[in-house]
This record gives C-alpha cells, structure tokens and sequence, in this order.
C-alpha cells in the first residue's frame, strides 16, 4: 500500500501551542544523518532572503549560507562554522530567527502556519531508500527586519517557507518549486521533481511531490504514483503533474538573477510562476517565486520524464 503525508489533520485548527510544538518536532535534528540542512526563506518587497544552515558531518563541516536579492545588490554569501547553530550570532527556531552574514543581517518571528508537509512514499523513509528526507512548512509567514547594506526592509506577516531535509547525500539531480505571493489569495506551491539514488546506489531513481493550497483546499500528490514531467531550462521550464481521473498541474517557471549555491546549486527568490489546471490559469506569482536546479555536470539530453 502506498502513502502520502500531510502532518496537519485539516479537521483541527492549529492552535499556537500545537503549532509551536510541531515546529520544534519539523526543526528537530537527525545527528545519524550525514548530510542536514536547516533552511528558511521570505519575500519582502524589492528583498528575498534564504538562509541555510548546513551540516556535513563526515566531513566535520559546519556551514552557514545566506542567498539574498535586495536594491543594494544580489549575493550569496558562506561562512565555515565551528559549531553548529544555536550559537550567540544566529538561530532558527521554532519561533524566531536571527542572524549576521557580511552586510546581511535579520531578526525575524516566525509563525509556521497551519500546514507541515513531509512527502514520503510508504515505506521509503522508514527504510531509508532515497537520499534526503523533507519536512517544510510552506505557510509559514515572518515578521521584522532585513538588513542589507544600507537597505532596510520591514516585514509584516510576509510569506515565506521554513524547511528542514537530511540524509546520506544530496540527490543527483532536482528541480525545486516554491511560491506563496499570488495575484490570487491564500494559494501556495511547492513542487520537488528530483533523481535520487537508492540505499545509496547510483540508480536514477524518479521522485516527486507537489503541495498545491488554494483557500481552504489542500492537496499533496507523489510520484512515481502520479506522472511528473519537466522540460526546459532554468530561465524557462515547464512541470507537468498527470493525475487520474483529475486535471493535469502545470507549473510554468520563469527565472532570473540565479545564484551559485555550491554542489551544483542555483537558486532564484525572484522568478515568475504561473499555475494552471487543465487549461484554467489558478495564479500567477511575479517576481517572488522560488525556483531551483541542481544538476550534473554534463547536461541531460533529454528532459526528466516519469
């Protein structure tokens, strides 16, 4: 039998206290994981900020990474760590995040919001057989400071996401889709379509999910259960997701002002993205889409196709 994940039972309110106590379970480290990242991002105004938090531990690594878009310039910035966060420079916890990177620096609160996603395809996680394992909150919103440079941005409640993965290694190969600022209101996305190995050998194996919130309406679908379908490149791609007796999703991303994150990364805070059913448009987001390639050093001749 196979399975998806949504954390949060759609028929209880989330209460502050039950909130609190999920992220703290979302943030909670895996110390036998090789590989673990902490991450959160925001859209503010002319301002994106991603904020990783990094941990290799065979190669007793800790590092620190913070991507930012803002009027004074586009950058992405590292900092090798000797221990790992809390430290008295930055955090990210289940309320709160602060922290300092050359001119970059945040002091935000963060509200989780009704929905923790961890997509998984039963037993696969149990068993250990992708590389990473996800959790993330994709409603989550943040309110404060960024500072960079000179340029001050003040949020409010600004959408975002917060999110946590961890496992033996990074997946070969990824496209990465996240979204919550919409011409269209209460609507998010986050879509993953990723090759990943399997208990750690070089298979290719074809993953994917897509969370898709519009209003009250929640729906998290996976394949290879579900048909996910990429073409393009990182300036003009296309995601399909085919499902069953339903409307096919397609999410058309634009994107711009990539940065270089390392292991073969690039990342925008700052793309367009449009989200159709069928042939219905459901909403466009301008300018503060999240979207992401990892890839191989050669490049695929073919698109990712399941």
């Amino acid at each position: 039998m196979s399975s998806t994940r949504v954390s949060i039972d759609e028929a209880k309110p989330a209460t502050h206290a039950r909130t609190h106590g999920i992220a703290q379970n979302m943030l909670a480290p895996h110390p036998s994981a090789a590989l673990e990242y902490w991450f959160f991002k925001v859209n503010t105004g002319p301002t994106a900020l991603l904020v990783d938090w990094i941990a290799r531990r065979r190669a007793k690594e800790q590092w620190l990474r913070v991507s930012i878009h803002s009027p004074h310039k586009r950058e992405v910035l590292f900092e090798s760590r000797a221990v790992h966060m809390p430290d008295e420079r930055d955090d990210l916890s289940a309320r709160r995040t602060v922290g300092r990177l050359g001119e970059v620096s945040w002091e935000l609160d963060i509200d989780f919001g009704a929905d923790w996603i961890a997509p998984d395809i039963f037993p696969a996680r149990l068993l250990r057989m992708p590389d990473m394992s996800i959790v993330s909150a994709p409603l989550a919103t943040f309110t404060g400071s960024i500072r960079h440079a000179g340029h001050h941005e003040q949020l409010q409640n600004a959408p975002g996401l917060v999110a946590h993965y961890w496992g033996r290694q990074l997946a070969s190969e990824w496209w990465w889709v996240s979204a919550s600022q919409f011409d269209e209101p209460r609507l998010a996305v986050e879509c993953s379509v990723i090759r990943s190995a399997a208990w750690g050998v070089p298979v290719g194996m074809p993953l994917a999910y897509l969370y898709l919130r519009q209003q009250d309406k929640k729906r998290l679908v996976m394949a290879p259960f579900y048909r996910a379908r990429v073409k393009g490149s990182p300036e003009s791609f296309e995601i399909q997701v085919r499902r069953p007796g339903a409307q096919t999703i397609t999410l058309t991303g634009t994107g711009r002002d990539y940065g270089n994150l390392g292991d073969g990364i690039i990342n925008t805070l700052v793309g367009d993205l449009e989200v159709r059913e069928g042939g219905r448009v459901i909403g466009r987001a301008l300018g503060s889409a999240g979207l992401e390639r990892r890839a191989p050093e050669h490049v695929l001749a073919t698109p990712l196709s399941f």
